[in-house]
């Protein structure tokens, strides 16, 4: 039979185990994906410029965020790594939530920088 003492401490042992387990749930460790994402918060700025259709034939551009067309005039903005261009609304949207390109999953930067 186990005495006292050590049912005690077996006790404390499971209490403490389940106690960091809690912790560990409740408030993830923060890495450096996750003080990114944080940053994500903040605004991207991309530029932005009106959309001028380019002259290939037949060939309509759509925004792979929400799959409407690119319109002549519309305010756009560019991925700079992979050149992918978006309604400047959407692919702010998209950077708020993901820092990466919908398309080729480049990162995007808060600032001027855009991708790397």
């Amino acid at each position: 039979m186990m005495s006292d003492g050590t049912i005690f401490l077996l006790f404390f042992v499971l209490t403490l185990m389940i106690l960091f387990a809690c912790i560990a749930i409740c408030f993830p460790s923060r890495d450096s994906d996750g003080l990114a994402e944080e940053g994500l918060r903040a605004p991207v700025v991309l530029p932005n410029f009106p959309y001028a259709r380019r002259q290939q034939a037949g060939e309509l551009t759509a925004c792979a965020i929400c799959l409407d067309e690119l319109r002549q005039g519309q305010l756009c903005s560019e991925v700079p790594a992979g050149r992918h261009i978006f309604h400047e609304g959407c692919i702010r949207a998209w950077a708020r939530k993901k820092n990466s390109c919908p398309l080729c999953r480049a990162k995007i930067y808060r600032g001027g920088t855009g991708c790397r």
